[in-house]
């Protein structure tokens, strides 16, 4: 952005009222975590959503839609917003696009949904079947949710921003899902030290012919080829009001907890996770692998079955509980809403060399936008390791970038990194990279 601009915008006066409304509206959003393997493949927090930094004009400020989003932005993050304000509508619901922005790597659009004629939006609102022209791997979370109108607001992400720069695309929903049912901390009835004693039967899975997982262990599993899992349906274990789902397997392996579980499928979303916790409260979270099994026992890629495994190491099996958190969806809405629009780029990203060995990659290159902080090299990206980005501003304050999105293909690696205020470019003294320090 030139100093023209800045110097204009800087000169408008942020009323009291937008700071107070920006700090509400920060405070009581919330964000959801991704959890479909297929449409949902990143993870970010709330705090991504501040980042949409586009210059507008003083009138902006006077679009209904537009002016309600500031309530969740912050105000210096406010100044820079693009407003977009294109809708259609379909059954009654209408969807409308209230702003939007990309960089190099990343596009991240603002949606409403609200249903004019009933009560099929809530605040458990998600997207299930959706796309944006020239963008992959897709990421939604609901921001906010007025139950006084019947509308919810969403952040949607994409990777593939450069494609998108300066051209039309267009923005589809087919589907989405509400009304979702939580089962919290829900206790397994399940003596660990007596399955522990007892050995049970297990089937070879190919890791190359799965569905999906995940977790810190998943990377080491999927390295192995080929893994050992528990044999399907030797029990039939429910839990308490949990119909879409129950344990058909619980055993150990290579002193590791398996927990094995078959899904109905009548459910289009229901998911869940495991952990142990022990008497003081610490949580272990477990990995998780994804697979189907045929009509002959053996397993093929599929979603019927999804295998915990805990590392547990020289715990106490005795002080440990099994719990879990389930989700399972009520409705899922079907119909067609169609937008297109263009959006432009936040502005110049700078470009250094910048050398340094992750482990499983190496990066090579560093951009620096409005929007954060990006990595690029080549090998494995390991989505559990951290690696901790802060920018050094000319005043001696510290931003932390702590939210990222990678992206890893080919042995190419992509990870961008976000803080929850914009990154003035021109007045960022040093970047720190892991504890390596870059002059800026």
């Amino acid at each position: 952005m030139n100093n023209k601009v800045k110097q204009e915008l800087e000169r408008i006066e942020i009323p009291k009222e937008l700071h107070m409304r920006a700090k509400l509206g920060v405070k009581r959003a919330k964000s959801e975590q991704p959890k479909r393997k297929f449409k949902k493949t990143v993870a970010i927090p709330l705090v991504a959503s501040l980042f949409l930094v586009f210059s507008v004009g003083v009138g902006a400020a006077t679009i209904p839609s537009f002016n309600n989003l500031l309530s969740f932005v912050s105000p210096q993050t406010a100044l820079f917003l693009q407003p977009i304000e294109t809708s259609s509508e379909d059954d009654g619901i209408k969807m409308e696009v209230v702003a939007a922005m990309n960089d190099d790597e990343m596009a991240v659009i603002y949606v409403t949904m609200q249903d004019l004629t009933g009560n099929r939006i809530d605040k458990t609102l998600d997207l299930y079947d959706y796309s944006l022209t020239e963008g992959h791997m897709f990421n939604s979370q609901i921001v906010d949710y007025d139950e006084t109108t019947n509308t919810a607001t969403l952040r949607i992400q994409a990777n593939g921003g450069e494609a998108l720069n300066n051209k039309k695309i267009n923005f589809h929903i087919s589907s989405f899902l509400s009304h979702k049912h939580k089962f919290e901390e829900i206790k397994v009835n399940a003596n660990l030290m007596k399955i522990k004693d007892n050995i049970p039967k297990t089937i070879p899975l190919n890791m190359n012919n799965i569905s999906g997982g995940g977790g810190k262990t998943f990377g080491d599993l999927k390295e192995q080829g080929t893994v050992q899992v528990l044999k399907p349906d030797e029990t039939e274990l429910y839990l308490q009001k949990i119909k879409f789902m129950h344990i058909s397997n619980i055993g150990f392996i290579n002193n590791r907890l398996h927990i094995q579980t078959k899904w109905t499928g009548d459910d289009i979303d229901s998911h869940g996770d495991f952990y142990l916790i022990d008497t003081s409260g610490n949580k272990i979270h477990a990995s998780n692998i994804s697979f189907g099994v045929d009509k002959l026992g053996n397993t093929n890629y599929g979603n019927e079955y999804i295998e915990y495994i805990f590392v547990i190491d020289n715990l106490d099996i005795n002080r440990l509980n099994l719990m879990g958190n389930f989700v399972s969806n009520g409705n899922h809405t079907n119909g067609n809403w169609n937008t297109t629009f263009k959006i432009q780029s936040v502005g110049k990203e700078k470009n250094m060399d910048f050398s340094k060995n992750f482990g499983t990659w190496r990066a090579n290159r560093i951009t620096v936008s409005p929007l954060g902080i990006t990595l690029y090299g080549n090998g494995d990206f390991n989505n559990s390791s951290k690696i901790v980005v802060s920018a050094k501003m000319n005043d001696g304050s510290v931003q932390t970038l702590d939210s990222m999105t990678s992206f890893s293909e080919n042995k190419k690696v992509k990870a961008k990194f976000l803080s929850s205020l914009p990154l003035d470019i021109s007045k960022i003294e040093s970047i720190n990279i892991d504890g390596t320090e870059i002059d800026f």
